[in-house]
């Protein structure tokens, strides 16, 4: 995770549009992996990121250093999700998906693998080889079978780099929930790396869940 320099944000609300360019660029991989972690569909989280680019730009004057800036954009950014969510939630007896809690409901919940999560796998340094990066891909593939709030607190805590503290305040949960949220998730990423071949191939599962 990349917490920009005060400095930096201070000049990009001043209306530095060179500052704000580099605030963007430093966390757009960060705010994207957020957005397809909630939405699922890479598409709706291409729009979302935009769309909390957008509203970073309409409300960063807002911003006040009571917390980490990455804490505080990461928040902004679940919520135009959740706002996506909740804007294209129908019936689901009508065909329409139903909405999306982050609460400890639905742990059981599956959905259908993908193949990326984000652009750039912070994971795939040269220098440690394939087989970190084959496992990194395997662990973003088995993240899409989690449900929302375990794929988001996991996203947060290995791809990000957060601290429990600065997840339960971007996801808006008490610390309790976020760790549980972390546990069982990493319990059933662990069971779906096993399924999928991680746990028969001989090599070591991904040292994030060990």
């Amino acid at each position: 995770m990349a917490e920009p320099s005060y400095e930096l944000v201070l000049r990009a609300q001043r209306g530095d549009r060179a500052a704000m360019g580099a605030l963007m660029q430093s966390q757009q991989n960060y705010v994207y992996s957020i957005a397809v972690s909630v939405m699922k569909d890479p598409a709706e989280a291409a729009d979302m990121t935009q769309e909390a680019f957008i509203r970073l730009l309409r409300s960063l004057h807002t911003y006040r250093g009571e917390t980490k800036f990455t804490t505080w954009l990461y928040r902004l950014t679940t919520n135009v999700c959740l706002d996506g969510l909740r804007r294209r939630r129908t019936p689901a007896s009508a065909g329409g998906r139903p909405f999306v809690s982050l609460d400890l409901e639905g742990d059981d919940d599956e959905a259908t693998p993908r193949d990326r999560l984000v652009d750039e796998d912070p994971w795939g340094r040269p220098e440690e080889g394939s087989a970190l990066r084959e496992s990194a891909a395997e662990v973003r593939r088995a993240l899409y079978e989690l449900n929302p709030a375990q794929r988001l607190a996991l996203t947060l805590h290995y791809f990000d780099d957060m601290r429990y503290e600065d997840i339960a305040q971007v996801m808006g949960l008490p610390l309790n929930t976020v760790k549980s949220h972390i546990r069982r998730g990493k319990e059933r990423l662990s069971r779906l790396l096993v399924r999928d071949g991680n746990g028969s191939t001989g090599r070591e599962p991904c040292p994030a869940l060990t």
